[in-house]
């Protein structure tokens, strides 16, 4: 496999494992609400199931980088940044692409214009 298809392999899988992680264990936690306090606990899901995917692909992004063996600690370092880039990935998507597809229904309902100022008549 080439450098290239190695980190195309581990963009998909962060983007795989934020989906799955979202899908199976995010949508119960909004949904059930004695769940809500236990939302801080998807990122560890995530890094759980990044890192059993980065030893099942045999997946060493260090080894990559400083073109050394792959070895097991570069396993689990690859996918603990397999994980945490699933979280950066759900933020990204909900801070800049899903805010602006769906703005904030408070501000754009009130039928205000952009310059409206009430003190100023």
């Amino acid at each position: 496999m080439s450098n290239l298809q190695i980190l195309l392999l581990a963009l998909a899988l962060a983007f795989l494992t934020e989906s799955m992680v979202e899908y199976l264990f995010g949508q119960a936690v909004d949904h059930i609400p004695a769940m809500a306090s236990w939302r801080w606990a998807l990122m560890y899901i995530a890094a759980v199931a990044g890192v059993g995917l980065a030893f099942y692909y045999r997946l060493d992004l260090l080894a990559l980088i400083g073109q050394l063996e792959p070895s097991p600690v570069g396993f689990a370092l690859s996918g603990l940044i397999i994980g945490r880039g699933a979280n950066y990935l759900h933020d990204f998507v909900s801070r800049y692409i899903l805010q602006q597809q769906f703005p904030d229904p408070e501000v754009t309902d009130l039928g205000l214009r952009d310059d409206y100022r009430p003190d100023v008549e």
